[in-house]
This record gives C-alpha cells, structure tokens and sequence, in this order.
C-alpha cells in the first residue's frame, strides 16, 4: 500500500516539534549525540500498511566507521501503549493516537533528553535489555550489551565500573554455551583478552570515537554528555 504523499513528512515534523532536543539525522530517525553514543528515535514502516513504530534506538560510535556503527544500535526496543502492545500507527492517524504514541515515548525514553545524564543512568538502560528473550538466549547479544557498557566507561575513564563490568563479563561468559559464541567471536578467553587490549589502548580508542563524531552528518546534531 501506498503512503499519501508528503505524509512522512508531515507525521516526522509533528514529531521533531515534541522532541526539540533530537534533531533530524534522517527521514526516519531523530536522533542526538550522547558521549560515545548517537540515538533517540527511529521510526519503522510495517510492510504492506501505511502504518508505523516508533522505537527506542542508540548506537555506539567506536567502531571503525560510522557506516559500521549504525548497522546494529545498542539499545534497541519497541514503545508500547498502556495495554502493553506495540503502536502500529496510521501516517494518517488523528492527532488523539499520535499523542498517546508521544506521550509513550517520552516516558519510556528512560534518559532525560535535555543535558548530561549519569552513567548509571545508561547502564540500567543497557541493562533492561538483557530481560528480552531473544538476548536471554544468546551470548552473542549478552557479549554486546557487556562490551558496550565496557566501552562506555572506557571512554569515561571510569575505573571503578571498567572493572565491575569486566567481573560481569566473567561472571556471564562462564554461563555460555561454548557453541553458541564461538561461531561469531571466537574463543571466549580470547575476546576477553582482546577486549582488555582495547582498555589498555584508551587513547585509540578515543580517537576512533571523536574521528566519528567529526562526520558530517553528526555535526549538526544537538549534544550532551555522559557523566560518572
């Protein structure tokens, strides 16, 4: 089915009007900047519907490229209306539905989108992921969620939760099925000893993530930071 023209448009400007702390990073995502972090949030058309969902997103921008970074977020979740379910909203909804969709998503963005948040803040939010089934099952997503919230005090230079983090990741990868992590990241002990190599490396990897924070495509985006 085809989309009313212009209707994309309208629909994400009535949006960005809600939340003037993103800003637009493309016809489908607001989005900010937040220390080694870009996200806020991502809308997704449903196939074969003129109908959208909005979802929670953030990305890390540590990896080689910034193209690289925005192929898996590290947070990524569904907003759900008061009886729990999804929105699948109409691009040519009422304003009584599209209200309900931003009120929804302003309180379950979890991180107050106007100035620094708490680096406590960003780990609980991380960590409301590990309840998903899909990561319960898989050590694979677990291994990412860990080595974010690794990275993310890395680039805090916090030690105290650089080293509560790595216990974690020694705590949980004790727990994983061989079979199911080592056909992506290989041997466990070795991507622990690799993930220490990087921590060890802190200037290179600052300048990975403030390399891909000078792209053209971030620079107009609204920022703040994380704090410890």
């Amino acid at each position: 089915m085809k989309i009313e023209k212009n209707a994309k448009n309208v629909i994400f400007q009535k949006w960005n009007s809600q939340f003037p702390e993103l800003s637009s990073f493309s016809k489908s995502k607001l989005f900010k900047l937040l220390g080694p972090l870009v996200g806020g949030i991502e809308f997704f058309d449903l196939k074969k519907t003129v109908e959208y969902r909005p979802y929670v997103a953030w990305y890390p921008i540590w990896k080689s490229t910034l193209k690289e970074c925005l192929n898996q977020p590290l947070v990524l979740y569904e907003i759900r209306n008061k009886k729990g379910l999804q929105f699948d909203i109409p691009y040519n909804v009422g304003d009584t539905v599209l209200n309900e969709a931003i009120d929804a998503t302003r309180q379950q963005m979890f991180l107050s989108l106007e100035g620094d948040v708490k680096v406590n803040e960003i780990f609980s939010l991380i960590d409301r992921q590990f309840s998903k089934t899909l990561i319960k099952s898989s050590p694979i997503g677990q291994a990412y969620l860990l080595e974010g919230k690794l990275l993310i005090a890395l680039y805090l230079n916090d030690q105290k939760s650089i080293q509560m983090t790595m216990n974690e990741i020694k705590e949980k990868s004790d727990l994983w099925m061989s079979g199911l992590f080592e056909w992506k990241n290989g041997r466990t002990d070795i991507w622990i000893e690799k993930l220490k190599g990087i921590v060890l490396n802190r200037e290179q990897f600052l300048s990975q993530v403030y390399s891909n924070r000078q792209d053209k495509s971030l620079l107009s985006l609204k920022s703040s930071e994380i704090l410890i």
